[in-house]
Formats: C-alpha cells, sequence, structure tokens
C-alpha cells in the first residue's frame, strides 16, 4: 500500500509539475506575441524561446516560435518546430499551412502537398494552401492540377493578384500567348509595385519582344571505339569469302554546327543553318568519314502546337572520295501538353551516290511516325513510346543493277526513358526494334534489327558537358535461299565533350 501511495503521489507531482511548465509557457508566448505583433521579432524570439524550453510539448509555442523564425529567414528552424507541433497536435491546419509554406519555400515540393492538402481544410486557410499548392504543382509540372488550386484560391480577393499572375505563367508554359499576355497585363496594370507585378513585366517583354538569339553555336569532340567499321557479316565463312579481315577501330570525331536566324515575327522564324562533322579512324582510314549539311527552317507555333518544316542537303566524302549526296524534306508538329508531349513527322529523302559500286542504293525514302511523350515530374524525366513506318523506293535509272533487290517496308517501334540523378548528371535508355520487308527481287529477305543506347551526361561549368554512350545493334536477316550475308553486329562506345554558346 506504501508503494502504491508513493507512486500516486509521484503522478501529482508530475501532474502539477507539467500544469505548471504549460501555464509558464502560455505566459511567454503570450508576451512573444505582443513583441511579435510590434515587429520585434529578436525579442519575440528570446521570449519563444524560453516558452519552448519551459513547455517543450506546446504545440502553440513551438507555432509561433516557427513563424517569427520564418520571419527572421530560419526556414529550416521553422520546419523544425512545425514538424513538432504536428507532432504533438496532428489537427493543427494552421501549422500544416506553414509547414507546406515552408516547405515550398525550400524546394521541398512533394513533401509539402499533403500538409498544404491538409490545411485545405481549414476554411480560413483554404485560399493561401490553395495558392501555394497550386504553386508547387506548377514547379512540378503538374499543369491540370495546378490550375484547379489557383482557382480555389481566386475565392478569396487578397490573392486574386497572385492567383492572376500564376495563371498566366500556367498559360504561358502551355503555349497559350493571347492568353498570358491579358494575364500579365492585368498583373502589370493592378500590381502597384509588388514583385510580381515586375515579374510579369519581364513575361510581358519576352511575349511581345521575344528574345532573338541571332546566332547559335555547338560543337563535340569525341572518341570512338566502333567493334564493325564495316557492317561484316558474322559468318565467318561469308566474312572469309568476302576478304574481310579487319573490322574494329577507334576513331576521333568531330561535329560542330551553326543556325543563324533570318527572320522573325512573333512566333514565327526563318533560320539557317550548317552542320559539319568528319571521323578519323586509327587504321582503317578509307572509311574518314566527313558529312557537310547546310539546311533551312520555317518554324511557328499556335498556342500548344508548333509546326515546321526543315530542309537540309547532305554532301558525304569517304576518305577523300566523293561518296554521297542527299537531299532532304521534313515538315513537323508537336503539340505541348501539360505532361508531355506529341510529336508527328513526315520525311522524304533522295540518296544519290556518287561511287559506282552503290549506285543500287540509289533511292527514294518516305518515312512517316509519331513519339509520344508522358513526364515524371520534369521533362528531364520522361517514357516515351514510338512508332515510324518508311518505304524505301529505288530509283531505276540503273536497270543492271537490279536495284529492286533493295526495296522494302520498314516498321519501327521504339521505347525511351529519361532521368536526372544526384550531381547533375541525367541518362536516358532506348530499345528500338526494326523489321523490314524486302521485294520478291531480294529472294525473299526480310531483316530484324534490335538496337539499345544508352547516353550519360553531366555538365561541366556553364557551357561544356560530359558525354557518355553505347550503341549496339544486333541485325538479323535472312531469304528463303538461307543466305545471311546482312546479319552482322555492331557495338560502339563513347566518350564526347559536348560545347554550346
Amino acid at each position: 500500500m506504501r508503494r502504491i501511495g508513493c507512486v500516486a503521489l509521484l503522478l501529482v507531482c508530475m501532474t502539477a509539475a507539467t500544469a505548471d511548465a504549460s501555464e509558464q509557457s502560455t505566459r511567454l508566448y503570450s508576451r512573444g506575441l505582443v513583441e511579435f505583433h510590434l515587429g520585434r521579432y529578436p525579442e519575440a524570439l528570446k521570449l519563444f524561446d524560453q516558452a519552448v524550453e519551459a513547455d517543450p510539448d506546446d504545440s502553440y509555442a513551438r507555432y509561433y516560435r516557427a513563424v517569427t523564425r520564418g520571419r527572421l529567414h530560419d526556414l529550416d528552424g521553422a520546419i523544425s518546430d512545425l514538424r513538432a507541433a504536428l507532432t504533438t497536435k496532428p489537427d493543427f491546419d494552421q501549422a500544416a499551412l506553414e509547414l507546406g509554406v515552408a516547405l515550398v519555400q525550400t524546394g521541398a515540393l512533394r513533401e509539402a502537398i499533403p500538409w498544404l492538402q491538409q490545411a485545405q481544410r481549414d476554411p480560413d486557410a483554404e485560399a493561401h494552401a490553395s495558392l501555394f499548392l497550386g504553386l508547387a504543382q506548377l514547379r512540378l509540372n503538374q499543369l491540370p492540377e495546378a490550375r484547379k488550386n489557383f482557382q480555389r484560391a481566386a475565392k478569396d480577393p487578397q490573392q486574386q493578384l497572385a492567383v492572376t499572375y500564376y495563371e498566366g505563367v500556367l498559360d504561358y508554359r502551355e503555349g497559350n500567348m493571347s492568353a498570358a499576355e491579358e494575364r500579365f497585363a492585368t498583373v502589370v496594370r493592378d500590381g502597384g509595385g509588388s514583385e510580381i507585378r515586375h515579374e510579369a513585366e519581364m513575361f510581358l517583354k519576352a511575349i511581345r519582344e521575344p528574345a532573338r538569339q541571332t546566332i547559335a553555336l555547338s560543337g563535340a569532340v569525341g572518341f570512338q571505339y566502333d567493334s564493325n567499321v564495316v557492317l561484316a557479316p558474322g559468318d565467318d565463312t561469308i566474312k572469309t569469302a568476302a576478304g574481310i579481315s579487319n573490322q574494329d577501330d577507334g576513331r576521333f570525331t568531330l561535329a560542330v554546327s551553326g543556325t543563324y536566324e533570318l527572320w522573325r515575327h512573333k512566333q514565327t522564324q526563318l533560320a539557317v543553318g550548317y552542320d559539319f562533322f568528319q571521323s578519323l579512324h586509327f587504321r582503317m582510314t578509307d572509311y574518314n568519314l566527313q558529312d557537310n549539311g547546310p539546311s533551312i527552317q520555317l518554324a511557328s507555333s499556335v498556342g500548344p502546337v508548333q509546326f515546321g518544316v526543315l530542309g537540309r542537303y547532305d554532301y558525304y566524302l569517304l576518305s577523300t572520295d566523293s561518296f554521297l549526296q542527299e537531299g532532304t524534306a521534313l515538315p513537323w508538329v508537336t503539340v505541348i501538353e501539360p505532361r508531355g508531349r506529341t510529336e508527328l513527322l513526315y520525311r522524304m529523302r533522295r540518296r544519290d551516290f556518287k561511287k559506282q559500286a552503290y549506285w543500287v542504293r540509289d533511292a527514294f525514302n518516305h518515312s512517316a511516325g509519331i513519339r509520344q511523350f508522358a513526364y515524371i515530374d520534369t521533362p528531364e524525366r520522361y517514357v516515351s513510346l514510338a512508332y515510324r513506318f518508311d518505304h524505301e523506293d529505288p530509283i531505276d535509272s540503273h536497270p543492271r543493277l537490279t536495284a529492286d533487290q533493295y526495296k522494302y517496308d520498314g516498321h519501327e517501334v521504339a521505347a525511351a526513358v529519361g532521368w536526372t540523378f544526384p550531381f547533375e548528371l541525367s541518362g536516358e535508355l532506348t530499345y528500338l526494334y526494326r523489321h523490314e520487308n524486302y521485294a520478291p527481287e531480294s529472294d525473299g529477305r526480310h531483316d530484324n534489327q534490335h538496337q539499345v543506347i544508352v547516353l550519360a551526361r553531366r555538365p561541366i561549368g556553364p557551357y561544356l558537358t560530359a558525354v557518355a554512350g553505347y550503341y549496339g545493334t544486333i541485325n538479323h536477316s535472312n531469304n528463303d535461299l538461307g543466305d545471311r550475308r546482312f546479319d552482322y553486329e555492331r557495338h560502339i562506345g563513347s566518350l564526347a565533350l559536348e560545347a554550346r554558346f
């Protein structure tokens, strides 16, 4: 009985001590609130520190200290206090609002969303929570959800200016420039000397006077190892009969590209470009390849739809000899969507080989394709699926060469994923399957090709990017005669340094 009495006395003492601590904390944070409302934040913070020290479990003391820390730009301290307040009092919706806002300000967007959604339950906090929830979703590229929450925030007239600005940003991101211009003009008219008025002015200038980069230059130098430079057959007997003994080699590569904008009017521009490429092999110098490619492109946009047509001419040298010229016409359309984009294209290409041994491959090629991107949070994180059809139509200018044996219909599907990693590293993995059905003159030839591409990129300063890549191709080919001379494998490893100006 004596033991029970001691325990009971201890519990009474503890309860009394807890009550006393809570009362002391309340008195201290009440005095702190007076200093806070007078704008004396350092003095208020000292009193809130004492209140938390008196009762660390007092959610209100934690909350008021967090708000004060926020005013003094100590967001990490504010977040710590708000987490503690919500641990003790999970239904503290005002603390959930402040925590969500602080997390958005520090860039922890995904973590902020559930707290802001909780704060929306409080009618007094709903509009403010909806505004910051929409902002988090906008930055995460969740555009439809962001628009819904901005509309919810607009129920509070005090949020109207900010809502108009962010809805303008949404319209701008979606390519609806007329609506964006109207919203930004409203913010400029009604924004007084606010920061968002200044931001809206910058958007208006970008819409009405698009920044014109007249010249753009890029280049890359790299090293590659190619396991099959000559596309030698996989069958050793066929390879020996053809006299192929060497097929792998290393090479240096150089690529330079430039564009010059000739003309621009609002969303329409006309630009010319030039691309140069040179490969230099270590041993198999007869396969050094040079490409000179001038081009011209007319492009425009209407709302979320971008479209244009590209014309290009390429002239290739193999070693020092003229090898191939080809012309390409490529109309294209891209539709920008809230969480991705759709690309449509048609390509017509005419190839004219300069070496007599390749005249049999002179041909028109017609191709049409579609590619769908789905973004995961940001455009840098995506998955994509693509399909392309092409038809190779040889030129009958050399009938003795039986060019129709190279006539085919091709079907190609591809899947890709792009991702970003810590330390500014990004990567892309692509798998492509291609099937080609050749004309009867090929003796029933059909090809099945598998390609794997792996790329990794990391910026080095503002202008340079290091790129590592692997390109693998396995081509299975056969005809009714069992001839497998078009079977081959090719594996290329690549290291390059890219520059853009």
